[in-house]
């Protein structure tokens, strides 16, 4: 344990040094006042502009990102920080795939009717090319095959009766009996064969020659739209299969001239009625629609965006100079929505106060009074504001590929983000059971701060700090908890809780000032993300990467004795099937985990190494 004196008073007195500490002991509390007010001033000012309109939500591709960028450094050089970065800059550069687009002139959607009629359906209106489906090209006649499932086990097969061999099919998006408790797709639950990547590698081994989708009815019904998907909705790893969804009035259209009949001999003229009479049967109406084909075709290009971290340094002086602290907070947001935001079709402002306006502001903060102190540290301190984090956790990802300075001489990183929003005083320090030592710093940082500091200790994967603990570094994340604006464009500076950020400061101050004074590194502890199941949720035992960024869910870590450790996967594994169907994202790999109970044995196909891998799993039950 650090005794109680070697935490300077919050508020951080240690850095104007003794002769000033002696001056505050003799005027009183004015100068205090005085000092807490302006730092109080100072750290809103930065909040502010970073959760400002002019920034336009800091998402990458967008000049408010760049001026963010700009400002952060500033800001450092101002201080007196050095470049973390060789060539001065302070800019740590790197690129990732921003957007995949429709190119628009060699994009078409063309149907042909049985009065030979062409009928050119608009972009964007009346139809939308998929990227997950990839560029390519198709003309053929069409046969509707329900909701394109193929489930033998399940006593249920769209495909069973009809051949589609180089024809293009239409399909109805989710699957039957959504609202059913007791239907055999798992009652009113979602599967995989509702899945998008399900319904276009079942095509493909159909041999289809491409694939159009409409909105299913109930949830057009429950949504009160019905509203095409963005092209990038379902993913940019190509399935190599042309894809495009189309508009539930077109279809209806379709079927109002050919219907599809029943085997009792009547006509169903839209979607609505094959719906329900799919639900009510439990068994799939497919048929050609006679007369009707189509002339698909749809190309996509990607657009490349390059970030930056920002890095700044104070340099250590003494026999630990070269022992390194990092301290982090991701300045990236959403800009003006989509990726990532909980009202995805809104185009708006994200500001991003809390997320993560708030933590970008703390470290700078924390930057400014370490380098106003007369000495410098006894250990190199480096401030990075990450960018990326919102696209996968990219930015500390590459730091840590890249760094600055040697990772085996990083002794720990201290992550501040969303602590912006603190209620009833409680703050949370995810991780630290990371670090031996933590537990009892933790507690003396916080004593007559007037914070309560709740300590979580295990580590999860959801942050910047995920990276270095993979490297075996302590990490800390502070946090003050999700709340309702949470990526969505009410996550203002108004709703900012300030006094919490400033002791969030002031209590990072304390905690920060010991572990710069321990004599011996801090003692990493290899802790475990806590396994979460939901219910009916077999357990797997994998932290997955959210990035998006593989052909496949990648895997980050797998825990100590898991299921998957005992299947023989392994961190770094790119999972592309599980249970034979197709894994694109970490909602696809959920799904077959809710359609398997503990006991279950899976095999789960992994791209390793450039070689394809075959594990049988068998899935547990979560602790």
């Amino acid at each position: 344990m650090i005794p109680t004196a070697a935490f300077p008073k919050a508020g951080s007195i240690q850095r104007f040094g003794l002769s000033v500490f002696l001056c505050l002991v003799v005027i009183g509390p004015r100068i205090v006042a005085e000092e807490g007010a302006a730092a109080l001033s100072r750290v809103s000012a930065d909040l502010s502009y970073l959760a400002s309109e002019e920034l336009e939500g800091r998402g990458p591709g967008t000049q408010g990102r760049q001026l963010a960028a700009e400002y952060i450094r500033d800001e450092f050089q101002r201080m007196g920080l050095e470049s973390g970065v060789e060539d001065g800059s302070y800019f740590q550069p790197f690129e990732i795939p921003l957007d995949t687009e429709v190119i628009a002139d060699q994009t078409r959607l063309v149907l042909h009717s049985p009065d030979e009629q062409a009928v050119p359906l608009e972009l964007g209106k009346d139809f939308q090319a998929l990227a997950v489906g990839g560029t390519g090209q198709a003309q053929a006649s069409i046969v509707f095959a329900g909701y394109g499932i193929s489930a033998p086990n399940l006593q249920y097969d769209d495909y069973a009766d009809v051949d589609v061999e180089g024809k293009i099919v239409l399909v109805i998006r989710r699957e039957p009996q959504q609202d059913d408790e007791t239907s055999v797709f798992d009652g009113k639950r979602t599967t995989t064969h509702s899945l998008i990547r399900t319904k276009l590698d079942v095509a493909k081994k159909q041999k289809a020659a491409g694939v159009l989708f409409v909105n299913d009815p109930f949830s057009v019904q429950q949504a009160e739209k019905d509203q095409l998907t963005n092209p990038t909705g379902f993913g940019t790893n190509s399935a190599e299969i042309p894809f495009a969804h189309v508009s539930q009035a077109w279809v209806n259209q379709i079927l109002q001239q050919t219907p599809i009949q029943t085997a009792d001999g009547r006509s169903l003229t839209d979607l609505a009625e094959i719906e329900a009479e799919i639900d009510r049967t439990g068994k799939p109406i497919s048929h050609p629609l006679a007369g009707w084909s189509a002339d698909m075709q749809s190309a996509f290009e990607v657009q490349q965006v390059s970030l930056a971290n920002v890095i700044g340094v104070i340099e250590g002086t003494g026999p630990l100079a070269d022992e390194t602290i990092v301290l982090g907070a991701h300045y990236d947001h959403l800009g003006f929505g989509g990726y990532g935001s909980r009202q995805p079709n809104e185009r708006a402002v994200h500001y991003g106060a809390d997320d993560n306006a708030s933590g970008t502001a703390a470290i700078i903060e924390l930057a400014r009074r370490y380098a106003a102190l007369p000495e410098p540290p006894v250990r190199r301190l480096v401030f990075i504001a990450f960018d990326g984090e919102e696209r996968g956790l990219i930015g500390s990802r590459h730091y840590v590929d890249h760094p600055s300075f040697p990772l085996s001489d990083t002794i720990a990183m201290l992550n501040y983000d969303m602590v912006g929003r603190m209620q009833n005083g409680v703050l949370t320090a995810m991780g630290s059971g990371s670090a031996a030592e933590f537990a009892g710093l933790l507690d003396q940082a916080a004593e007559s701060s007037g914070v309560d500091l709740k300590q979580s200790p295990r580590t999860m994967g959801a942050s910047d700090h995920y990276p270095f603990f993979q490297r075996d570094i302590p990490v800390l994340h502070f946090f003050t908890g999700v709340h309702p604006d949470y990526h969505t464009p009410e996550d203002t500076f108004d709703r900012i809780n300030m006094d919490g950020v400033m002791q969030t400061i002031d209590v990072s101050e304390r905690l920060l000032a010991a572990i710069l004074e321990m004599p011996e590194r801090l003692s990493f502890v290899k802790t475990q993300p806590k396994p979460r199941s939901g219910r009916g949720v077999a357990y797997l035992g994998i932290t997955p990467d959210y990035s998006g960024q593989e052909e496949g869910l990648r895997v980050d870590s797998v825990a100590d004795d898991s299921p998957a450790q005992k299947g023989g996967l392994q961190a770094g594994d790119i999972i592309t099937h599980f249970g034979g169907s197709p894994i694109e994202d970490i909602s696809a790999l959920t799904a077959g985990l809710r359609e398997n109970r503990a006991g279950d044995t899976v095999e789960i196909t992994v791209q390793r190494d450039g070689q394809t891998v075959s594990c049988a799993v068998t899935l547990g039950e979560a602790p």
